[in-house]
């Protein structure tokens, strides 16, 4: 009987409990119900507002993003050019000198040579574009995939009395707004060093659109004569040496 009254008693304690909880609960959820009311209705002006003139907004948004978009391409189209010049004849002159290690190049005509040929794989004969070869065997073409241009009009190869120079082709306009062959000239006269000089037609904020072709043109016979060449030379000039005696005594007997 005891026990039986110790476990109402339990029973009535967890209800009790439970009954609070519950009333905590309840004043808990009716205290987040009037903030939430008297949040909306503060806020209910603000909400009408961005309701009414979202659209208004976002298009605006949208439309000033744009507008930086495009004045900053402006801005930067200048550098961006001049990054893409620079890099087409750092590469032109890699290909060039590629070509030269295989082929080894004799000449280069006319004074301004376009450089159209790098996508070439097969010819005939030793000339290639403006390139005269010792050795068009060795030709590994296409040595890329299409010949660097910049505006549509491909590079120059310019021969001048300070040496051979890639540059960007006639009728390029170049980051500072001068155009090849319209505001200057190049040709052999041309002092292409003074020209890429910050105050000169080929320089743009430092940067210089030309590249000296720093290999030899024309030095195929020296720079392939190895000692086992020139021991093979010695001993056939030896040999002719020896029989010419003895072709010089024929001849002589049948004269006489």
């Amino acid at each position: 009987m005891i026990n039986y009254e110790h476990q109402c008693d339990s029973l009535k304690r967890v209800r009790s409990k439970s009954l609070r909880e519950g009333e905590s609960m309840k004043k808990i959820d009716d205290l987040m119900e009037d903030i939430d009311r008297k949040v909306d209705r503060k806020m209910s002006p603000v909400y009408s507002f961005m309701q009414r003139y979202f659209t208004v907004f976002s298009a605006t948004l949208l439309s000033v993003l744009l507008l930086i978009f495009i004045a900053r391409i402006f801005y930067n189209r200048p550098y961006f050019i001049a990054s893409v010049i620079k890099e087409d004849l750092v590469m032109i002159e890699q290909v060039l000198a590629k070509i030269d290690k295989d082929c080894n190049i004799l000449s280069i005509r006319p004074d301004n040579a376009v450089v159209d040929f790098l996508t070439v794989e097969k010819f005939v004969g030793s000339t290639v574009g403006c390139l005269n070869l010792a050795y068009p065997e060795r030709w590994k073409g296409p040595y890329l995939r299409r010949n660097p241009t910049i505006q549509s009009r491909p590079y120059e190869i310019v021969h001048t009395k300070e040496g051979l120079f890639i540059v960007p082709g006639r009728g390029t306009k170049l980051p500072n707004g001068f155009v090849v062959g319209k505001d200057f000239k190049i040709d052999y006269q041309s002092s292409i060093i003074t020209m890429v000089k910050p105050s000169g037609p080929l320089n743009y904020e430092g940067e210089a659109f030309a590249n000296r072709l720093n290999f030899k043109i024309g030095d195929w016979d020296a720079q392939r004569l190895t000692p086992e060449t020139i021991e093979k030379v010695n001993k056939v000039m030896e040999e002719f040496n020896k029989a010419l005696p003895y072709t010089h005594n024929d001849v002589s007997s049948r004269v006489a």
